[in-house]
């Protein structure tokens, strides 16, 4: 791990330990349930994955990341990894409930040729090292923006990515992720939701 990465990461714990009494953050996540219901279109969209794309990589987030990255065009995810996991069996990776918080893609269209995994990664290590300090504003984030800056410096922060070949393929896969998982800091392409009702409630309480 690097000096900067464990720096960042001792900032946050002390920022964690500054706020431990006061009201939680809260995370906006809501999941479309109904393209998660559909199995077909999952198992499709997974079929399409393995076909088009590489197998994911998964990396920590860290600040100096990006040479190890793919310097070529394909689709990445910023995901949020709590602390806590449950024991499974001898299976690690079902004891744990990784947050997709946002997905994006790089070099969809052969006019965009720098436009790389890689670089697409340097642009967002600035919300990465964003002030954590942001989650207890009283002001929600209405831009993207200011989306990223609260919520991509959370720990620990993963990066994964896969490389597309076909360009061509790249916007689609990206779009049909987003319809399914509906991350919470995409602004376009994500699923129109029902709204909710509450139980009614009076206007005035004495």
């Amino acid at each position: 791990m690097s000096v900067s990465s464990t720096t960042g990461r001792d900032a946050f714990t002390r920022m964690v330990q500054r706020h431990r009494e006061e009201d939680s953050p809260a995370l906006p996540i809501e999941v479309g349930l109904l393209r998660m219901l559909d199995a077909d279109s999952c198992q499709q969209l997974d079929r399409d994955l393995r076909e088009f794309a590489s197998p994911w990589e998964v990396h920590q987030a860290t600040e100096n990341l990006a040479p190890a990255l793919p310097d070529e065009p394909g689709l990445y995810m910023f995901v949020w990894r709590p602390q806590f996991q449950f024991q499974v069996d001898s299976r690690p990776s079902h004891g744990s409930f990784p947050q997709l918080l946002y997905v994006g893609q790089a070099g969809a269209s052969k006019s965009d040729d720098g436009n790389t995994i890689r670089q697409r990664y340097k642009e967002y290590r600035r919300y990465l090292r964003a002030n954590p300090e942001s989650l207890w504003t009283d002001s929600e984030p209405k831009t993207r923006e200011q989306r990223l800056s609260r919520y991509l410096p959370l720990r620990p922060m993963e990066f994964w990515c896969t490389t597309v070949a076909d360009r061509h393929r790249i916007r689609g896969l990206e779009k049909r992720l987003i319809r399914l998982w509906n991350p919470p800091l995409n602004e376009s392409d994500r699923p129109k939701l029902r709204g909710r009702l509450g139980a009614p409630r009076a206007a005035w309480t004495s």
